[in-house]
């Protein structure tokens, strides 16, 4: 099928040293894409169909060139590696400041300082204020330079929350952090841009940005109905603002997490304003028709029972009075370590309000779960289902992916069949204000 002209991106140079080299055009999006893969040699033209525009990762040979460049549909861009400007054709202004912009002048200078400290993020904030001043006086137009300063904000956001947002997604290979509470101060003044999106990885980190708002103060949450449009009026942009709410409200439904999402699809009207989000907002309130989760809800539990390291078995109307908060996990997922100490922190947090933590593993060997928790030390309620998913707990509740997270009445009935993780903030504010009502 012939590709649509308005699609393509060109791309042209010439490769000078008589041996074959690969040009290879990625992009990031939680995981590494790769766009394109061209081998070339001597004089060279390819080109790659993309549908929007988005910066991406060039790179010529193993290690002998790589920048970041901007790409739209229809782009011509041409790379010569002999001249100071290095790239030539459409955008070549912001192309050859991303270039200069990814220099060794332009780190931060970090060094001696404790990290996740306010002074930390203090020179952080001061290398994206020169970067920031590099762009000014570059005298791109207004379009180009919004364009650039979208990149050194995907940069201030991965210097500021990386490993934090790593942790939570590679828990066995990275420790939650200890962070001051004050850590974001210096960067909560930021004006975003809505050229943010043009980057792949912007929307993880981004979230950190706001939950560091949540834990401070700064953001008021004031319900469940309204928290994603509590955190998304703290940006200014009209355009990232509603970006924004699509991809939280988009990821709620991935993960289940349908508690209230009807009211706050609603609310989210107010703040989507475009035919193309509001279009969205009927997409998605399609799939909550189809959901399962919300079907749940008030599904009797109390029957079932595991053993804990014991072998005594547990049941959970043993808990009967108090809320339960179930967390079914496995040694072997990734997100599942790294929710067990942000679980733990906000059980620290809870704990004047009437509600039990349970931890349910679903790893199939008593003796890898039990090795597991004496290294982490893992304390309070630890059971396992050693079963998985076979189990009828598991099936009743339609367990497919972990981490998940299962809220019970006092009653031990499903109260919210697919919570919120505790790496989320937000879980905490609404959980003191529902269950100290009750």
């Amino acid at each position: 099928m012939a590709q649509k002209q308005d699609t393509l991106v060109t791309i042209s140079g010439m490769v000078e040293s008589g041996k074959p080299m690969n040009l290879v055009v990625e992009r990031q999006m939680g995981m590494t894409q790769r766009l394109a893969n061209f081998e070339v040699n001597g004089e060279y033209r390819v080109v790659l169909s993309i549908k929007e525009p988005m910066i991406v990762s060039l790179s010529l040979g193993r290690q002998f060139f790589s920048s970041n460049v901007f790409i739209a549909p229809g782009a011509e861009i041409s790379l010569d590696l002999t001249r100071e400007d290095k790239f030539g054709g459409t955008h070549a202004g912001v192309n050859n400041l991303l270039l200069r912009l990814s220099a060794n002048e332009y780190k931060p200078k970090t060094s001696g300082v404790k990290v996740y400290s306010k002074a930390y993020a203090e020179a952080v904030y001061r290398c994206y204020q020169e970067k920031e001043a590099c762009i000014e006086a570059s005298g791109l137009s207004w379009a180009d330079k919004r364009i650039v300063k979208g990149y050194i904000q995907l940069q201030l956001l991965q210097d500021m929350y990386m490993i934090i947002e790593r942790s939570k997604a590679f828990g066995k290979a990275f420790e939650a952090p200890v962070v001051d509470v004050d850590y974001s101060d210096p960067v909560l003044g930021v004006d975003w841009v809505s050229e943010l999106t043009f980057t792949g990885d912007w929307f993880p980190l981004f979230q950190e940005w706001l939950y560091a708002q949540v834990q401070n103060g700064k953001i008021q949450i004031a319900s469940r109905t309204t928290y994603l449009n509590d955190m998304a009026t703290v940006i200014k942009d009209s355009k990232l603002q509603e970006v924004y709410l699509l991809r939280a409200i988009e990821l709620e439904l991935m993960r289940g997490n349908v508690k209230g999402l009807k009211e706050r699809m609603k609310k989210a009207n107010h703040l989507v304003k475009s035919k193309t989000g509001r279009d969205k907002l009927t997409m998605y309130a399609g799939m909550l028709t189809k959901s399962i989760y919300p079907g749940m809800e008030g599904m009797d539990l109390s029957k079932y029972g595991f053993p804990n390291e014991k072998g005594d078995t547990v049941y959970l109307a043993d808990f009967g009075g108090k809320y339960v908060f179930i967390d079914l996990w496995s040694t072997g997922c990734n997100p599942c370590v790294a929710e067990l100490t942000y679980g733990k922190r906000l059980e620290h947090q809870l704990d004047d309000i009437p509600l039990t933590w349970v931890a349910v593993s679903l790893d199939t060997h008593a003796d890898v779960w039990k090795s597991f928790m004496k290294q982490k030390g893992m304390a309070g309620v630890q059971l396992l289902c050693s079963r998985a998913r076979k189990h009828p707990f598991m099936q009743q509740l339609v367990v497919h992916g972990i981490p998940r997270f299962i809220i019970l009445d006092p009653k031990g009935k499903v109260w919210d069949a697919s919570s919120l993780r505790p790496s989320n903030p937000v879980l905490g504010v609404l959980l003191r204000k529902e269950l100290l009502k009750k």
